[in-house]
């Protein structure tokens, strides 16, 4: 008898695990447009600032959108109809996807009173709409071309409060934004592992580190971004001056 020598096909990789790996390449390319950006800011470059600006808000949003794909396909957390039906409505509406997702992984809380779990929806919704529904509004309008200025939803006249989101848009923003989601995204994931444990146990400590963030983040400009990037002078070591030759005041 012939035996055979083939070799075992390997299983194919779950959703979740497919996503994890997307995830970390976003990362990577959030790190590398951060740099580019940088780059262009130190040296002026208006045009490459407000092109790179642009390309970082696109990025993440598809940040948001791969994290939320990763965290509904977590093993054994959510029912496949469960599953389906928030890829549906995310489809349709991000930000009511999230609300749906945080709704489902909510009530599966058993251990808490329903003035507990009523609670977390109303606040963490609240942080849903700032940095998802936001940014994801002005997202859609460049996502459909709309990089400079900003049509209504039938396209048929100006919108004028995205637009000056638009005009506004700077790496100090987005940056907010994506510090703010991957914290905020992090409460939702204990919310689906583990709705009873690990969210009960740690839920409190990640508002406040939240809360903590935000006040910190408050204090961020544009312009303490450029000042931090540009040159230190370089001082000679016996006389005291910059290596230019200008004497320090």
């Amino acid at each position: 008898m012939t035996q055979s020598n083939s070799i075992p096909s390997t299983p194919p990789k779950s959703i979740f695990s497919i996503q994890t790996d997307n995830v970390r390449a976003l990362e990577k390319a959030w790190e590398q447009g951060n740099r580019l950006l940088n780059e262009s800011l130190r040296s002026q470059n208006q045009d490459a600032i407000s092109i790179q600006t642009k390309l970082m808000a696109l990025l993440f949003s598809s940040y948001t959108e791969a994290i939320f794909s990763k965290l509904i396909h977590t093993p054994h957390a959510l029912t496949q109809s469960e599953i389906n039906s928030l890829k549906s409505e995310f489809k349709s509406n991000s930000y009511k996807g999230w609300v749906k997702c945080l709704k489902v992984v909510v009530n599966k809380i058993i251990t808490k009173e329903q003035s507990y779990k009523d609670k977390v929806i109303v606040d963490v919704t609240t942080l849903l709409q700032n940095y998802i529904k936001e940014p994801s509004e002005v997202r859609n309008r460049m996502a459909h071309g709309q990089w400079i200025t900003a049509l209504n939803k039938d396209n048929t006249r100006i919108n004028d409060a995205l637009s000056t989101k638009i005009r506004m848009l700077d790496i100090i923003t987005l940056t907010r934004y994506k510090n703010s989601f991957t914290l905020l995204s992090l409460i939702i994931e204990d919310l689906i592992e583990s709705p009873n444990k690990a969210h009960i146990n740690t839920y409190q400590d990640k508002i406040n580190k939240f809360n903590q963030e935000q006040i910190k983040m408050s204090s961020w400009t544009l312009a303490g971004r450029i000042n931090k990037l540009k040159p230190k002078p370089r001082l000679c070591v016996n006389c005291k001056t910059p290596l230019s030759g200008n004497v320090i005041a």
